[in-house]
């Protein structure tokens, strides 16, 4: 089968790319940025060849959907949270909301079969009106990030009669090359320096943290199946920041101290998403969090 990945040189778009071109397929990579160094085994495989250039160049994507022989798109490529985003929204919708636009135009176009469109949980109201989060949660997003992801998934409506589409909504991902700003990588790397952990706010505002292996799988599971719609893959276990620095903490060995500080937390609230859709139909089964921060953390050479 032959893939193309957009965003594939990023966190979730080179673990994608790894497992599939660990399955047999051709994978044709798309990356703005050109940076391969998490993908930089991959570069000398026969059945990998990495493209630069942007989602909006209509050109590009249909030649490479044409030389290659695309069959299916994984469509990752996306502009993630930044504090610039209020003042400069548009940014955020020239990559999210009009790119998105122009790859599945282009995908339906040229005869593409599957189009995954990844999406995020962010596309949730905040604070969220119920617990746990399902697929009919009301999607009203209150972030830029959100906005332009939701905007994403609308582009997406008018080709389902064309092809498959399949929008998946992720929780909070961790895992080898995980952003360092990220809640787990920032309180792993205190805890191995037997540095204070500090929380913003009381601590007990939650959310659904999931391990890039159960999100690659839940990822190919969908494509697997083939079933339209929308589907949440998280963890779908909730947890506070509080209990996952203790977790942290104890999975280290460390010596470092819990600490509040006076800031004020991004995400007041509790968060977690309902996974029963994906487990039922996709047979979807993610790893407890425990289990993840320990394949994490022998993948950054700490064993405990």
């Amino acid at each position: 089968m032959s893939i193309l990945v957009t965003g594939a040189s990023g966190f979730i778009g080179s673990h994608l790319c790894r497992e599939l071109v660990r399955r047999g397929h051709h994978v044709a990579a798309l990356t703005r940025s050109g940076r391969t160094e998490y993908i930089a085994p991959l570069l000398p495989h026969e059945n990998f060849s990495l493209h630069t250039g942007d989602v909006n160049d209509t050109n590009l994507i249909h030649q490479i959907i044409e030389d290659n022989r695309i069959k299916t798109i994984f469509h990752l490529a996306a502009r993630l949270p930044n504090k610039n985003d209020m003042n400069n929204p548009l940014r955020s919708f020239d990559i999210n909301a009009r790119g998105t636009s122009n790859v599945v135009s282009a995908a339906a176009s040229k005869n593409v079969e599957q189009f995954i469109y990844i999406s995020t949980m962010s596309v949730y109201s905040e604070p969220p009106s119920y617990l746990p989060v399902d697929e009919e949660h009301p999607a009203q997003p209150h972030t830029i990030y959100g906005i332009t992801k939701r905007t994403g998934e609308l582009c997406c409506n008018p080709y389902y009669d064309r092809m498959t589409v399949i929008i998946l909504r992720y929780s909070g991902v961790y895992g080898q090359y995980c952003r360092e700003s990220d809640a787990v990588p920032t309180f792993i790397k205190q805890a191995l320096h037997n540095q204070p952990l500090t929380i913003n706010g009381d601590g007990t505002q939650s959310s659904d943290f999931v391990y890039i292996d159960d999100i690659v799988q839940g990822t190919i599971l969908a494509w697997d199946k083939g079933t339209p719609g929308v589907y949440n893959i998280g963890s779908g276990q909730e947890m506070s920041v509080q209990e996952l620095a203790e977790k942290i903490i104890h999975l280290t060995g460390s010596k470092s101290k819990i600490i509040r500080s006076a800031n004020k937390t991004e995400r007041p609230y509790r968060f977690v998403l309902d996974i029963n859709k994906a487990r039922k139909l996709l047979g979807y089964s993610p790893l407890p969090l425990e289990e993840g921060l320990r394949r994490y953390l022998g993948e950054i050479g700490h064993n405990g």
